[in-house]
């Protein structure tokens, strides 16, 4: 498995190196890491061939002619430039697209050129309808960099323990994923730790890690989820505990629960909608389910279980393999209404309501059973 993007990237930095580089380069996506380390690398490479001096730019609330102007006469310091420019999305529509792409298209100086970071939650989604993007993905180039594969990242962070002389086993690496989630600035991070922490050995394996990275509360949740599913309060209970303990405020716990509950709704009435496909892996779940699915179809954000992490919409898919629709029901309107006595302070306390629930959807499930 490889990290979707790498591949264009190397390309263009290849370009740049042999003197062909792009007049303008458009990066953005959902993966904030990849976003961040290729542009970083673009901006680099460029400088470094043409000696120009990099000037960077918020661009929210100017013009095209305001973000070009600098680029279309050579600086008095150095013989070129470079503008790196994020909050960019007002520029990509309508008139100000239309006036980007011809600014671009009649030519900036030699060696100059334009670098969009799309670092915000707008800017990872763009438009690529709209003239302004196609406009300039035709002038120069437009590299996305969306969600990876846990596969891809495991392959990804095997590597970057190699760089460090360090070998991480599969194992090290699936408990890293588990504990950690799929964000990639986060796992990375979390290795770096490791790295450290095995500094006198050549292994990084799951003991390790186990010692290190502790259980995200999104983790959590879904461990507390798992035990309602095989009706055991006891544990359910204990690791409620244990969040509080480390911190988690109960109405945030409260919270995470209903959006796990709603997904497993949601992830059901889709399977069912679909024909009730088998899938063994995120491969045939991908093939045979999530690749029909139109995203946003509960409104998007965290909530929607089509639009969050392609692995985390498999486990919610695969666990709700388990339950029938009806019982699915009646636990989102148990965790709503603790939800609502919670906030509403009509019980004794935002604890007790949530212990009080976490026994009464271990009945549902012993029920649905």
């Amino acid at each position: 498995m490889s990290i979707e993007g790498a591949r264009e990237l190397s390309a263009e930095l290849a370009a740049i190196k042999k003197g062909t580089p792009r007049p303008v380069y458009l990066v953005f996506g959902s993966e904030n890491y990849l976003v961040r380390t290729a542009s970083d690398a673009i901006v680099t490479a460029l400088a470094a061939a043409s000696g120009a001096e990099v000037v960077r730019m918020d661009a929210e609330k100017k013009s095209p002619a305001e973000l070009l102007a600098p680029l279309t006469a050579l600086s008095l310091f150095a013989s070129a430039r470079i503008t790196v420019v994020r909050n960019f999305a007002h520029l990509l529509v309508g008139e100000n697209g239309d006036a980007l792409v011809t600014g671009v298209e009649a030519g900036l100086a030699p060696g100059s050129a334009l670098v969009l970071i799309g670092s915000t939650a707008a800017e990872s989604k763009v438009d690529k309808r709209g003239r302004g993007y196609k406009g300039l993905a035709k002038l120069g180039v437009a590299l996305e960099f969306g969600p990876q594969t846990p596969d891809a990242i495991a392959a990804w962070l095997r590597d970057k323990a190699h760089e460090a002389g360090k070998k991480l086993t599969p194992a090290g690496a699936a408990l890293l994923l588990s504990r950690a989630g799929t964000e990639m600035e986060v796992v990375k991070a979390e290795l770096d730790k490791a790295i450290l922490y095995c500094l006198d050995q050549d292994t990084i394996d799951a003991s390790d890690l186990e010692k290190l990275v502790g259980r995200s509360r999104e983790e959590a949740v879904w461990e507390i989820a798992e035990s309602v599913m095989h009706r055991d309060p006891r544990r359910a209970l204990g690791l409620v505990e244990d969040l509080l303990g480390a911190g988690t405020y109960p109405l945030v716990l409260m919270t995470l629960l209903v959006r796990q509950a709603r997904h497993l709704l949601q992830a059901r009435l889709l399977w069912e909608e679909a024909g009730r496909p088998a899938f063994r892996d995120i491969r045939g779940f991908q093939s045979r389910v999530g690749g029909a699915v139109e995203p946003g179809r509960f409104g998007k954000g965290p909530d929607d279980v089509t639009t969050i992490h392609p692995f985390a919409s498999f486990k919610r898919f695969e666990a709700a393999q388990r339950y029938d629709v009806a019982a699915l029901r009646r636990m989102v309107v148990r965790v709503r209404q603790g939800d609502r006595d919670a906030k509403s302070g009509a019980s004794s306390g935002p604890r007790e309501v949530l212990e009080e629930m976490i026994l009464d959807l271990c009945a549902l499930a012993k029920e649905a059973a």
